[in-house]
């Protein structure tokens, strides 16, 4: 199995970065709140590019699909973190009328925002789908080390 690069998904380094810049400045509040980043990743060409590249690798079929469904930065007085929803759609339909099988899987990414170290912290990733959910834990310690490599955002 190939190991995790972050080269291989520039997408992750552009949505820690995006995060991190739109943390410093929405932390300043005392309250607590929460920032819809959805359409800020979503137009970051880097972004779509790399949701695209994953589904190319996970997604099957001749209508494979996939998508940023919500990017949400929770800030609050005590830390900010990160909820990120990604939704990969397998299907093949063969002819007009005709699917052979159609299923849309939800990942989802949650990551502790550090305004302490400019980092992020602690990341959970989990997903509704068995094959994803054991590929997930698999990487995870690749995909923690490649973020926290990244070093300091801010």
């Amino acid at each position: 199995m190939k190991s995790f690069s972050p080269r291989r998904f520039p997408f992750i380094v552009a949505l820690a970065a995006t995060l991190l810049a739109t943390t410093l400045l929405a932390a300043a509040p005392a309250r607590a709140f929460d920032v819809d980043l959805s359409s800020v990743l979503a137009a970051n060409p880097k972004v779509v590019e790399g949701v695209a590249r994953l589904c190319k690798r996970a997604c099957l079929g001749n209508q494979r699909r996939s998508w940023l469904e919500s990017a949400i930065l929770h800030t609050g007085t005590d830390g900010s973190s990160l909820s990120v929803v990604l939704k990969l759609r397998s299907r093949h339909s063969p002819a007009r009328g005709v699917v052979l099988y159609d299923e849309t899987a939800t990942v989802k990414v949650d990551a502790d925002v550090s305004l302490a170290d400019c980092g992020i912290g602690t990341v959970h990733a989990s997903s509704n789908n068995d094959l994803y959910r054991v590929l997930l834990r698999t990487l995870a310690p690749q995909i923690k080390a490649a973020i926290r490599r990244q070093g300091r955002f801010c």
